[in-house]
């Protein structure tokens, strides 16, 4: 909060703590003090101290700072959790506090304080009493805060002005703040689980359609048909990528006998081709068969052996 010379008025959140029921006896209102002032220290945890003022008085004390009134329902919680069996009234205002400047001593006042101080009178040890222009204001920035307020009747002020009042249990507001929780909690594991059905169906599906490969080793080299189109020749194409299922593969050569096979590829598979074409070897020419010659019989023989005879 800026302080200036002469009076400024700023709207602001104001949180103000009651003691309820303190009685004479010095001990226990220093107990019941040292009990305040320990919930209003865990209180302001979360309130900006550079916007924030605290104001003392003899039974209580005052926040006051331009916050979101979401940050003051919140101390003003806490402050009832901490408090708890102390007796301690809780009020909450949002409204128009001045800024006076009396030479070098600045000091705040107005109606937000007062409003405030009265609420924090109405409440009892388990409640925090908020001012209709508080839930308006918080109605504004956080309406599902502003929800847990309900009406709670009115007061009427020393100018005898009434005044709509609003009751916030802070321990209903927990238990439904628990719920909201757990059903954004099950909404998100529902999230989650669509994500994962959906991400384990597209992985199957992106699984079952993962192309098969065919490598590739013709020697000399070919045109590669697939199911009739040609995909190019072989080398310098040494894979093809082809879907799962069945397909038919020819590879041709110029003269030589064209390759033609038939494949199942499975999704993923790896397969290899080796083939090498080469001319078909000319069948070797068979030697002719020598006829043996006829042996001269026993007869043969002996006319042979006179005829060298006489002829000496």
């Amino acid at each position: 909060m800026t302080e200036t010379t002469g009076q400024e008025a700023v709207a602001a959140s104001v949180l103000s703590l009651r003691m309820r029921g303190v009685g004479a006896d010095p001990a226990q209102r220093d107990g019941r003090r040292a009990q305040l002032l320990a919930a209003a220290k865990k209180a302001v945890l979360a309130w900006d101290p550079g916007r924030r003022v605290v104001l003392e008085s003899p039974d209580g004390l005052a926040f006051v700072g331009d916050v979101p009134p979401s940050v003051a329902l919140d101390a003003a919680s806490i402050a009832a959790r901490e408090a708890a069996g102390a007796s301690l009234g809780i009020g909450l205002h949002h409204g128009r506090v001045e800024i006076v400047n009396d030479g070098d001593t600045p000091r705040l006042r107005g109606e937000g304080l007062e409003m405030a101080a009265a609420l924090a009178g109405c409440s009892d040890a388990r409640s925090i009493i908020t001012s209709q222009s508080f839930r308006e204001a918080l109605a504004a920035s956080a309406p599902r805060d502003a929800a847990d307020l309900r009406p709670a009747g009115e007061i009427v002020d020393d100018h005898l002005r009434k005044h709509s009042i609003f009751l916030f249990d802070a321990e209903a507001a927990r238990d439904r703040s628990v719920r909201r929780t757990v059903l954004a909690a099950s909404g998100l594991v529902l999230l989650l689980g669509a994500g994962l059905a959906v991400r384990t169906t597209r992985e199957y599906y992106e699984a079952a359609r993962r192309p098969g490969t065919i490598h590739l080793d013709i020697k000399p080299s070919g045109e590669i048909f697939v199911d009739g189109q040609s995909m190019g020749t072989t080398p310098p194409v040494l894979d093809l990528q082809l879907p799962p299922g069945p397909h038919s593969i020819e590879v041709r050569s110029g003269r030589f006998q064209p390759l033609r096979l038939e494949v199942q590829l499975q999704p993923g598979e790896e397969m290899q081709l080796r083939h090498v074409f080469a001319a078909p070897t000319a069948p070797r020419r068979a030697r002719p068969k020598e006829v043996p010659q006829e042996q001269p019989g026993f007869v043969d023989r002996v006319r042979e052996g006179i005829g060298r005879l006489l002829g000496q």
